[in-house]
Formats: C-alpha cells, sequence, structure tokens
C-alpha cells in the first residue's frame, strides 16, 4: 500500500481556508444583525416623529385653532414642506360634527415614501 504523505504547505493552505470559511460565515451574519438594527432604527425615528406630529396636531384641534380637515406634509426635521418632493411625513386630520356639544376627531400620521400609515389618535372633546 502507497502512503500517502501530507506536506506541511497543504495543511497551512487548509487552515488558512477553515479559517476563511469561519471568517465570512462570521461576516455574513453581522451584516445581517447591522440591517436589522438600521431597520428597527427607522421605524424607532418615524414612530417618534409621528407621535409628535399626531399629539402637536390633537392640541391644535382642542385649542380650536385647526376645526377643518387638513393635510400637512412635514419634512424629517418635522418642519412643514413646502412642496409633496421633500416631504416625509402626511398629516391627516378630520374633526367629526359635533354631538351634544362632543367633537371627536382622528390624527393620521402616514410615511410620505410608501403611504404607510405609522400613527393614528382617535379622540373626542367637549367644545
Amino acid at each position: 500500500m502507497a502512503q500517502v504523505q501530507i506536506r506541511k504547505s497543504n495543511l497551512l493552505l487548509m487552515e488558512i481556508m477553515i479559517a476563511l470559511t469561519i471568517f465570512a460565515v462570521c461576516a455574513s451574519v453581522c451584516a445581517a444583525i447591522t440591517a436589522m438594527a438600521s431597520a428597527n432604527i427607522t421605524e424607532s425615528k418615524d414612530m417618534s416623529n409621528a407621535l409628535i406630529l399626531a399629539q402637536n396636531h390633537a392640541e391644535l384641534i382642542k385649542s380650536g385653532k385647526e376645526i377643518e380637515s387638513k393635510i400637512f406634509l412635514y419634512n424629517s426635521e418635522l418642519i412643514s414642506a413646502p412642496t409633496n418632493e421633500s416631504a416625509a411625513y402626511c398629516v391627516i386630520s378630520k374633526v367629526f360634527p359635533s354631538e351634544n356639544g362632543l367633537k371627536k376627531y382622528t390624527v393620521e400620521v402616514y410615511r410620505e415614501a410608501d403611504s404607510k400609515l405609522i400613527y393614528s389618535i382617535d379622540s373626542a372633546f367637549y367644545s
């Protein structure tokens, strides 16, 4: 029977290939975790901005300064946007007719890029 001789250079090459394979698997796992974290950060930022916008509009409705149904566009810095191209959020507020002095209203905040509803407030107040 012929004996197979393994040279040190072949063994070193196998060790390097195994190390590179392990490194590639670890790198792909880290890339996936980073992508998920980025998506969570974006979603959290949108939720926080939408909450602020909805609360501001609800307070405006309660104060009587915004009685009609309106649509507002905001950029990512929460400043009213002059054009639709720079808008990041769309706020739609609806005030329903008064019943015995009770006014019901809805405030909805949408992400302008994909028209996804991010946050909504349904409430009422006495006027």
